[in-house]
């Protein structure tokens, strides 16, 4: 049902219908205004704002305009709201902003759709009127309140994922870690992980495991940690199971064979860094055969262009070498560097592993150094100065004039206090400032801008405030531009 008021906007209701001959007397106020709500045609209990700006006096025959600004008072939404315009005959109509939804004998309807929290939308309406006389035109608005509530959906879900070295010695303890992770959207109670070891394996004597893990928030994991023996060599394959009071389950398998020693090596490099900054490279060097890799180092050779940070290894003749020791079978050692490039570009770095009696290995990977973002503002009005009751344009633009992309880039506009924000082509208007929304990615010499129109309201000079953010910026910026309102 809609929500219908009765009051009806004032402003050339009262009795103005009948024809008089104009005479001209005091000079009249260029322009006035008057309001009304709905639907109770007071501010308490009302939802709706609707505000009515005409020019108080017009010269026949010359162009002018008057103007609705309808305003959704409450903290929700309002939905089908619609404004009416009712004016005499006299009123030659030649176009408004938005266009009426129907134009008949003298009303016109805008149906203006959902209005938003505190909301606020403009119609103008533009004409004329050819001889002396009084324009008469009143308007009145209507909505429909709606009440919205979300219901949350949640998943449950579990996961598991066993780790334990693939290759080891009759002789060598084989250390396993389950990692059980909630990957739903909902709390899981009573997690219970039961492994069940293969024939010939056991730890601590016992061939089943148990672990009660209790409870897990949607994206916690644990990990569940032993230690196991075999008794014999051989491929031993095992699954271990968690379950929750939800339902859900999950299974993981690992295998270990008991074999000759064999040395395998992994990289990880920051991909993206900063000139300038240091950057890390790790390694992995696995032992998965069934022998003891005695002696076992890694050298890795610095490219031209970086210098060493800080490391665990020796720098010496161009090259970072660690020494490894002893890599039991099915175990790992790690080893990191960390390095400074001094300019862009994109660096490799191989790492090679060996043993007393392990065929050498290696293994490559890469960081991109890039260069720094740099933002750049730049603002100004159209026309300037500008008249009280007409307009001018603010233009925005916001370039990344540096090598880099920039991230989360916003502009808010504080509108001078002499004129007042009519539209914004993408932003937001509240009171008098225009936020526009985050540009989550700027990149390198690329650009955004933005206009906002305003009005002049009271003659002084305004100073309109420009304010940009960005991830480049430690603290935002600011700029002003003085427009003259006369």
């Amino acid at each position: 049902m809609s929500v219908v008021a009765c009051a009806v906007l004032l402003a050339g209701c009262a009795q103005q219908q009948q024809q008089h001959k104009y005479k001209p007397g005091p000079a009249a106020p260029k322009t006035g205004s008057t309001v009304a709500y709905f639907p109770s045609g007071r501010a308490e209990g009302s939802g709706l704002l609707l505000e009515k700006t005409a020019p108080a006096e017009v010269l026949a025959g010359m162009p002018y305009q008057y103007s609705y600004k309808v305003s959704n008072l409450t903290d929700t939404s309002l939905e089908n709201v619609q404004v009416t315009d009712r004016v005499s005959s006299n009123f030659a109509a030649t176009d408004s902003d938005p266009k009426a939804a129907s134009t008949t004998g003298g009303i016109a309807v805008w149906n203006l759709g959902t209005l938003g929290p505190k909301e606020s939308k403009t119609i103008t309406v533009n004409g004329s009127t050819a001889e002396e006389g009084v324009v008469n035109t009143c308007g009145w608005a209507t909505y429909n309140p709606v009440a919205c509530q979300d219901i949350r959906v949640v998943k449950a879900n579990i996961a598991i994922v066993k780790t334990e070295q693939s290759d080891a010695l009759v002789c060598d303890t084989i250390p396993v870690t389950l990692t059980v992770k909630n990957s739903g959207s909902s709390a899981l109670t009573g997690v219970q992980v039961t492994d069940t070891l293969p024939s010939g394996m056991v730890s601590d004597g016992k061939s089943s495991l148990t672990f009660d893990v209790g409870n897990l928030a949607p994206g916690e994991s644990k990990d569940l940690k032993y230690n196991a023996t075999v008794t014999g060599p051989g491929k031993y394959e095992n699954t271990a199971k968690v379950t929750s009071t939800q339902g859900v389950t999950a299974t993981t398998t690992a295998t270990t064979t008991v074999h000759q020693p064999v040395l395998a090596i992994t990289c990880k490099a920051t991909e993206r860094q900063f000139w300038g900054r240091k950057f890390d490279v790790c390694y992995v060097v696995n032992n998965t055969g069934d022998a003891a890799a005695a002696g076992s180092t890694l050298t890795v050779p610095i490219p031209a262009g970086v210098t060493v940070s800080s490391t665990t290894g020796t720098v010496k003749d161009g090259s970072v070498t660690f020494d490894l020791g002893s890599i039991a079978a099915g175990a790992s050692q790690d080893a990191c560097v960390s390095f400074i490039a001094a300019a862009a570009g994109t660096f490799q770095f191989t790492g090679t592993a060996k043993g007393s009696c392990a065929t050498a290995v290696s293994t490559s990977c890469s960081t991109k150094v890039v260069g720094q973002s740099a933002i750049l503002l730049e603002k100004a009005d159209d026309p300037d100065p500008v008249a009280v009751g007409d307009s001018t344009t603010y233009t925005v633009k916001v370039t990344n004039q540096g090598n880099a992309t920039d991230h989360n880039v916003q502009v808010i506009v504080v509108i001078a206090p002499e004129l007042v924000p009519v539209s914004a082509e993408g932003g937001t208007i509240d009171g008098q400032t225009v936020t526009f929304p985050v540009v989550p990615e700027l990149a390198s010499k690329a650009f955004v801008s933005y206009k906002i129109v305003a009005k002049g309201v009271k003659v002084g000079d305004g100073h309109t405030l420009f304010k940009l953010s960005s991830e480049v910026l430690s603290s935002p910026i600011s700029a002003e531009e003085s427009t003259h309102v006369y």
